[in-house]
């Protein structure tokens, strides 16, 4: 008999009787026995209560995920975890590893951590289940809940928090919905997208969670980040099949770009990256494609699918690459393809009117084409605007006229300028905009887009700054005092309204920070304003105001809390030495003895050529070096060579900056007027009244600090001089410059005073 009579009267496939049956593995058998119990109206039970009916005395329905009681009363149902025994016979009859896993290992593109058993006492404690509102175990398991409502909350905290960041906008949101509701993921997205998104949507849970709870119970909770096997998953999918990539496969991909950032998983994303632009190669993604003359609607829009996939990669890998052509993908070259459509018409399948291109806006249109740019569009170009910036500063050319009209520098400050003027109004950081850019999952992404304008103007024009001893930095000994004085004056500016900026965010949405590189902006741009306001303008004023903003950026960087305990810590390694050194020693002694904060200046090893170790401390390819060298040591490997790197300083101070004419202020010329306008025509953000009223003491308990002038005399201690600073930044030029702990030895941060 090839069926049982019951499956046939369900219409269900019978599992027993099949003649295939013996090559159906159990995991399978068991999916069939539940799809019968479904077909015939009753749930399948197991062993065991859950801990609610069990603690209350009351019958369970013993079914999964939740029992109908807890159901019907709003209750978390929560059942005791005990190991299948099935699962652990079919795990010790699979082979140890396999070629690809081994491989995968070998690179550094698995986890490096291995998940610990969770103990379910550490997520039924009361205060995380009111915090979490819902089963945050059910969050850790290998596979995704079957809960259809926990499901939909992943994926619309994707679509809320993740889905505009870095342009990874390409999930069509009505169609992936529908296909949500009918069950067809697997055949219209693939498994890994689904698994990509829900790990970055039960990342956005977890940590909004975190903030609710008190100390005791966040440092209760387990070191695994829910989610964390979803993207495992999802990354073993794609590796297994990158043979033969596919559209949706590149999607799952730039996701785990992107979570794999927010892990510190900077190896992987560097290879992942790699297999990403050879995949879009081999499928034609980034070269014009024609569409047919009746194309349809649904051709139309998986073409802009297609395009914004392509951005997307293109964007992760520009950032990624800090500039360094032998890190990037792209390198000079953009795709030939229209940049992404509004979501207006993305969203609504329409077709955009006039499609536009970043070698044309970079060539002619950047002041007539940017305010009929939408959000993805205009993050591309910012990146772009930032990869030319890296790329330029690191050129060693003295005799280069960089003040010319000419010349790139200045062509590059005048496109970003136009950039920032012409900011469609949309996006501009208003009370009235906030609200509706946090309804529309955009609020991140538009604040980091702030970040992005303000960064590149002021790491292209710190090297105006004695200290900042990039390569193209010497080019300033022969420029005009007032165009010096001019970018100057630039970069702190601009570094200033990244604290305005971070002051708005804050009063408004820790959801506002959701991009990663808002602590980048933010230490660099403390940096600035602390060499600033020592070597350039040290008037009482500006003292005032860079002490608010220190104190301000400061207190953003420590309350970060979804990249990890240690963190904060590490976010302001770079800024306290600088504080003692330059005459905010009051901050950093009140932040390290009320935080218990220690800052040693750790040895950090750097490998590569010129063009490679001239990143920052945190920029995503030295760290991940770093990882996969310490990957190496641990597992007994051969340490990766860079010829006579290791023997010889790989770092060399260039030509330090001194100036042998003072800088007059109060220039003004026919020259000076000719420069790119310095201040926007529109206020682009609103600063609360309330932070620009309050004074330092009413902000913060850590903020009463002396006035100003008092700082200048207390004792027998004299201010140092502004030439004193400028010899002292120029001494620690390395530190600065690439953020490395190369610091003179007669630094000593318990004596403020530099030589001289």
């Amino acid at each position: 008999m090839p069926e049982c009579r019951n499956c046939l009267r369900l219409g269900v496939g019978c599992p027993g009787f099949s003649p295939q049956s013996e090559f159906i593995s159990r995991k399978e058998m068991l999916k069939s026995a539940d799809d019968i119990f479904k077909a015939a109206g009753v749930e399948k039970r197991r062993v065991g209560s859950c801990e609610e009916c069990r603690s209350s005395k009351h019958r369970c329905t013993k079914t999964r995920p939740s029992c109908r009681r807890c159901i019907l009363r709003h209750l978390p149902c929560v059942y005791p975890s005990k190991p299948d025994k099935q699962q652990e016979r079919e795990a010790s009859t699979q082979p140890a590893s396999s070629v690809a896993s081994s491989t995968a290992a070998a690179a550094g593109l698995t986890s490096t951590t291995t998940a610990q058993p969770l103990d379910v006492g550490q997520w039924t404690n009361p205060a995380l289940l009111r915090a979490f509102g819902v089963n945050i175990e059910s969050l850790c398991s290998d596979t995704l809940p079957k809960d259809h409502g926990l499901r939909l909350r992943l994926v619309n905290a994707f679509f809320d928090r993740s889905h505009h960041l870095r342009c990874v906008s390409f999930v069509h949101p009505p169609s992936f919905m529908q296909s949500l509701e009918s069950a067809s993921i697997a055949e219209d997205y693939g498994e890994p997208l689904l698994y990509a998104m829900c790990a970055l949507g039960a990342r956005h849970i977890y940590f909004d969670a975190t903030l609710a709870l008190d100390g005791p119970d966040r440092d209760s909770l387990p070191s695994i980040v829910p989610g964390q096997a979803w993207a495992e998953r999802a990354r073993k999918e794609i590796l297994g099949e990158m043979h033969a990539p596919t559209v949706q496969n590149l999607m799952a991909g730039a996701l785990l770009c992107e979570y794999g950032l927010r892990e510190d998983q900077h190896a992987l994303v560097f290879i992942m990256l790699a297999f990403l632009h050879r995949a879009i190669r081999l499928l034609s993604l980034d070269a014009p494609r024609p569409l047919p003359s009746l194309c349809t609607t649904a051709q139309m829009m998986q073409r802009e699918v297609e395009n914004r996939i392509v951005w997307a990669c293109f964007l992760i890998d520009s950032l990624a690459a800090n500039g360094v052509e032998k890190n990037m993908c792209w390198k000079d070259n953009v795709p030939n393809i229209p940049l992404p459509c509004s979501d207006d018409c993305f969203n609504t399948s329409q077709v955009p009117s006039t499609p536009h291109y970043l070698s044309q806006i970079e060539d002619s249109a950047m002041h007539t084409v940017i305010a009929d740019l939408d959000l993805a569009a205009l993050l591309v170009v910012v990146v772009r605007l930032r990869t030319k910036v890296m790329q330029l500063i690191r050129v060693a050319d003295p005799n280069m006229h960089i003040w010319e009209p000419s010349s790139e520098f200045v062509r590059i400050i005048d496109q970003l300028m136009a950039l920032y003027n012409n900011l469609p109004e949309r996006y501009y950081l208003t009370d009235a905009n906030l609200y509706v850019l946090q309804d529309k999952g955009m609020l991140g992404a538009v604040f980091a887009l702030h970040l992005f304008i303000h960064a590149v103007i002021f790491d292209l024009t710190r090297i105006s700054l004695a200290g900042f001893s990039f390569p193209l930095a010497p080019a300033f000994k022969h420029a005009p005092s007032e165009f010096r004085a001019h970018c100057q004056s630039l970069c702190r500016f601009h570094a200033s309204r990244v604290s305005d900026i971070i002051r708005t965010g804050i009063s408004f949405s820790p959801n506002a920070f959701d991009d990663l590189f808002c602590p980048d902006a933010t230490i660099e741009s403390t940096k600035v304003q602390i060499i600033y306001a020592a070597t350039v303008d040290q008037s009482p004023q500006t003292l005032q105001v860079t002490r608010d903003n220190i104190i301000t950026n400061l207190n953003f960087l420590l309350s970060i809390h979804n990249r990890g305990k240690e963190a904060p810590t590490q976010f302001i390694r770079a800024i306290i030495p600088l504080c003692h050194l330059f005459g905010f020693q009051d901050i950093a002694e009140r932040y390290q003895e009320t935080l218990g904060l220690s800052i040693p200046i750790d040895p950090a090893e750097v490998t590569g050529s010129s063009d490679v170790h001239h990143l920052s401390a945190s920029a995503s390819f030295r760290r991940g070096r770093l990882q996969l060298q310490e990957l190496q040591s641990k597992t007994g490997g051969k340490a990766i060579s860079s010829g006579n790197d290791a023997k010889s300083p790989l770092i060399q101070a260039t030509q330090s900056i001194f100036y042998e004419e003072p800088i007059d202020k109060g220039v003004s010329n026919d020259y000076a007027s000719s420069l790119p306008l310095l201040r926007p025509g529109y206020s682009p953000f609103e600063v609360a009244p309330e932070l620009l009223s309050q004074t330092l003491a009413q902000r913060n308990s850590l903020q009463a600090m002396p006035p100003a002038d008092d700082m200048v005399q207390s004792g027998g201690l004299l201010q140092p001089s502004v030439d004193d600073y400028i010899k002292t930044a120029d001494e620690m030029s390395t530190f600065l410059t690439w953020g490395m702990p190369d610091m003179p030895q007669w630094i000593n941060l318990a004596d403020q005073m530099p030589p001289g």
